[in-house]
């Protein structure tokens, strides 16, 4: 909650100094005279590095608590090797040269000035969802679309809530219409390339608290664009002074619409990105939303968008009211009413988006395998490397294996033993990655897994650790201290795997007893964070 509190006040802290900055460049002669406090700005200016300390501090706080790492040593970690934290050393200093030119009125300074928030917003953007999934291209994709969000917005919360006299209305909008289409136009292109990067499954991530999100996101989308096209209508009017009023007011409601989707976009922030919804069902649960228009029926699978005369019913219903909330906005300029029959039109299209919902058939490969090897190569390419290092045969005809990738990761898989052999389950992997697993005295890893292929069903939690023991080497087995109870296990090959569920949350405190044949301590490894994922460094 606190991460998704300081994201939403970082994007409206970015759009109203990127507005009023870029205001600062354009002659008054152009737009109206704008009334804000320059103390209001430099802290606004101030609070953007401490609010992108949050997730540093955040990171910071993992490395120390969860690996055990001295503070001092996981805090020179952060700032030097994560993105979180270079973007706030890079950011500190850029806010110090915003301070200096906030001081000065002078043109040139005041294009330094835009041109050092625009890198402000880059750096904001490197410690991205999309740059972290998708690299340099996500990382591209994040920056085009808060410069242009924070262009577009910005300038209109600006103008509406700050503005004073406005003697020629008509001059602002021959240039404003001009550059809120195009802020548009690169919000929608650069919004396909982060879609592509981050969710290439639109409609499965529905099951998913960050898909259900994303869709309302795209739909609250919808005003924005209608209140945007009324502005960019008014660019081609006479506006006259006297109803400069109805247009501020117009850009305050447009504003506070931006400001929802900027709460949004902040919530989406703490949920897992479902890159491969699949995967990510293995540890998330379905969203509840989708759960309640789908019921219990389903543990994990697909869905499939289905078109059918309720659909274009409920699309028919929504365009009406759509069409309402326009004839409204443009010709009587009823703010109130337009918007209350906008977010009708939204709430009428994701009814009938989810009540279009059902359910696909279960992607499960019933093809039967002869031996394990055969089963968890199907994964790989011909090229791989694949060991396996442990098998537990479990009730129910379940199979635990544990095995290395080019002897780097380190994973869990589960099968099924039948009739002849062994049957996949469908992505039914939990992966230990980052750096090479050989190289590593200890790599030990629990995921705590709340749905999927590895959820017992009677039990809220299924708790899944694994790991590779290089050093101790006389160490034969471990005994796992979990809040609700120690469990041992013994190693193969150096390695281990234990699973136990529960119904209650257990905390993410649970040292592990290296253990020698006769019983004796070895050595404790203390470990003091759960895994939510199905990957982990």
């Amino acid at each position: 909650m606190l991460l998704s509190i300081a994201n939403v006040t970082l994007y409206i802290c970015l759009s109203i100094v990127t507005g009023f900055f870029l205001l600062r460049n354009i002659s008054e002669a152009r737009r109206p005279a704008i009334h804000i406090p320059l103390q209001l700005i430099k802290w606004l200016i101030i609070m953007i590095p401490i609010l992108l300390l949050v997730p540093v501090v955040r990171v910071t706080w993992t490395i120390y608590s969860g690996f055990s790492v001295p503070l001092l040593q996981s805090i020179r970690t952060v700032f030097l090797e994560y993105s979180v934290g270079q973007a706030f050393l890079v950011a500190v200093i850029i806010v110090i040269g915003l301070l200096v030119c906030l001081s000065s009125n002078k043109n040139w300074i005041n294009s330094v000035a835009l041109a050092e928030v625009f890198l402000l917003i880059v750096m904001s953007s490197w410690s991205s969802h999309g740059t972290s999934v998708a690299g340099w291209f996500g990382f591209l994709g994040n920056s085009l679309h808060l410069l242009a969000v924070s262009v577009w917005v910005g300038t209109l919360s600006v103008v509406g809530w700050f503005s004073r006299e406005w003697n020629d209305p008509n001059r602002f909008f021959q240039w404003f219409s001009v550059t809120a289409g195009a802020a548009v136009i690169i919000i929608i292109v650069s919004g396909f390339m982060l879609m592509a990067s981050i969710v290439p499954e639109y409609v499965q991530a529905w099951l998913l608290n960050y898909g259900q999100l994303l869709f309302i996101k795209h739909l609250m989308f919808l005003p924005l664009l209608a209140f945007g096209f009324h502005h960019l209508l008014l660019g081609f009017q006479k506006v006259k002074p006297a109803k400069n009023d109805r247009v501020k007011r117009s850009f305050r409601v447009e504003s506070i619409i931006a400001f929802i989707i900027f709460s949004i976009s902040a919530v989406m922030t703490e949920q897992t990105p479902p890159h491969v919804v699949a995967q990510t069902l293995q540890t998330e649960k379905i969203s509840w939303l989708m759960q309640f228009f789908i019921g219990n029926q389903l543990g994990i699978g697909r869905i499939d968008f289905t078109i059918s005369i309720f659909t274009v019913c409920m699309g028919v219903i929504a365009i009406i009211l759509f069409i309402i909330a326009m004839r409204a906005l443009i010709r009587s300029h009823q703010h109130l009413k337009s918007t209350l029959f906008f977010l009708f039109s939204v709430v009428v299209l994701y009814l009938g988006a989810m009540l279009s919902v059902e359910i696909g058939l279960d992607e499960r490969d019933e093809t039967v395998f002869t031996t394990i090897e055969k089963a968890i190569s199907q994964t790989y390419d011909s090229t791989v490397d694949i060991k396996i290092l442990t098998t537990e045969y479990q009730e129910e005809e379940e199979v635990y294996v544990v095995y290395t990738v080019d002897s780097t990761d380190l994973v869990a898989e589960k099968l099924i033993q039948v009739e002849g052999g062994y049957m996949r389950l469908p992505t039914a992997m939990l992966t230990i990655g980052g750096t090479s697993v050989i190289d590593e005295r200890q790599k030990i890893r629990t995921f705590r897994v709340k749905s999927g292929n590895w959820h017992k069903e009677d039990f809220e939690y299924t708790y899944v650790t694994f790991g590779m023991i290089s050093e101790p080497v006389d160490v034969a087995r471990v005994q796992i201290h979990y809040e609700g109870g120690s469990y041992i296990a013994q190693l193969e090959k150096d390695t281990f795997i234990n699973v136990v569920s529960s119904n209650e949350k257990w905390a993410d405190q649970h040292p592990i007893d290296f253990l020698a044949e006769d019983g004796q301590l070895i050595e404790t490894y203390a470990r003091n964070v759960m895994e939510e994922g199905v990957y982990c460094h």
